[in-house]
């Protein structure tokens, strides 16, 4: 694969002059909930060879990627840089104006920023391991990935990584709320939709899946006080929903563009009606008494078997109303305070980096060029 360095004048290098754009990567890192080096790695591998790039030439070390983010460093690979922005959901745009802040003139020099800590060493292995990063089978040490930056927890495990827990319990409860008036007001005007999961939605993308499961499960279980026991078996549905909505963004990257949020609640809509239908056709005989029935009632008269009119009635009800409680919780995330929103990775206007880049020295139009540097084990 063609690789591209860049450096200093005459290709000499300057220490701080890639400094800035080290620091853009660890802060966009930091952003999406940081992934480990070797998650990015398998990124930019599955998007190479998306691109068509055969799968022994599409491999990337982490090593490789791990070293894209130091400090430090007197050239850089720019295309490997693209890439691994690309896999974190950053545009070509944005790494334009990194390297163009790189390369402007600064009057004076500055001290240089630390670097993050070097990886641990450990015993060359054989075989697969040497294609994560290992110099070889020669018997020579191969760095291991370091610990992220900052340490959390996985963004799809649901801990809602950066997240103030004060915060988060705060938002839980307004979300348990919200869903409990939205069914009051959806049974009190007798409406064809449900729209008791706007909160669950909320809580799934902005903290995590399995926080939105905890707030769709005490939504349905609280709810027995006005709905009666008819609401405990739909906690599944809700629960359903939740967990779709939370790894759909998280972890299959369904929230980074409006078409794929799009299919996101589609995708929730499909799966919180193949778990209703069962349980409307199990418990309830098809129905509940809620506005949803007369849609049901609609497909009926049209002369549709019973049963396909339940699961096309509901799966009608279900897209819309999932389309507006993912949309009206997107809307709402984005009005929440930075601390609870800068680990969601749904559309959503990037924060700028808290630490700002560091002017470099002025180069040469274009920098220096130096052969490709990439390891044997990282393409």
């Amino acid at each position: 694969m063609e690789q591209d360095t860049a450096g200093g004048p005459n290709g000499s290098g300057d220490a701080s002059r890639w400094d800035g754009l080290a620091l853009e990567l660890q802060a966009l890192r930091a952003r999406v909930g940081d992934p480990s080096y070797a998650e990015i790695a398998r990124r930019v591998s599955g998007a190479r060879e998306a691109a068509g790039t055969p799968a022994h030439a599409a491999r990337v070390a982490r090593t490789t990627v791990y070293d894209a983010f130091r400090t430090g460093r007197t050239r850089v690979n720019l295309p490997l840089v693209r890439e691994i922005a690309h896999a974190l959901g950053a545009e070509d745009e944005r790494v334009d104006a990194w390297v163009e802040q790189c390369r402007r003139p600064r009057p004076t020099a500055a001290a240089e920023p630390p670097a993050p800590p070097a990886p641990p060493t450990l015993p060359a292995a054989d075989g697969a391991d040497a294609a994560d990063g290992a110099e070889g089978g020669d018997g020579t040490a191969r760095p291991v990935d370091p610990p992220p930056a900052t340490s959390g927890p996985d963004p799809s495990s649901g801990a809602g990584a950066g997240v103030p827990p004060r915060g988060a319990l705060l938002l839980l409860v307004a979300c348990v709320v919200v869903n409990l008036l939205d069914r009051s007001l959806v049974e009190l005007l007798q409406l064809p939709v449900h729209l008791d999961m706007v909160g669950t939605a909320i809580a799934a993308l902005a903290l995590g899946p399995w926080r939105g499961a905890a707030v769709g499960l005490a939504t349905n279980v609280l709810g027995v006080a006005e709905s009666g026991p008819v609401s405990v078996p739909f906690a599944l549905v809700n629960v359903a929903g939740a967990l779709v909505w939370g790894y759909g963004a998280r972890r299959w990257g369904l929230g980074r563009s409006l078409p794929r949020f799009l299919g996101l609640n589609v995708l929730v809509a499909l799966v919180c009606s193949a778990v209703a239908v069962p349980i409307l056709v199990w418990r309830f005989d098809g129905g509940t008494g809620n506005g949803g029935d007369m849609v049901t009632d609609s497909v009926l008269a049209l002369g549709v078997p019973p049963l396909a009119a339940l699961a096309v009635a509901n799966l009608l009800v279900s897209l819309g109303d999932k389309m507006i409680s993912g949309f009206v919780a997107l809307v709402t995330i984005s009005a929440l305070p930075a601390a609870l929103r800068t680990a969601v990775p749904v559309l959503l206007p990037a924060s700028p980096p808290t630490t700002p880049p560091t002017p470099a020295d002025p180069g040469p139009p274009g920098g220096g060029q130096e052969p490709d540097r990439t390891r044997p084990g990282d393409t």
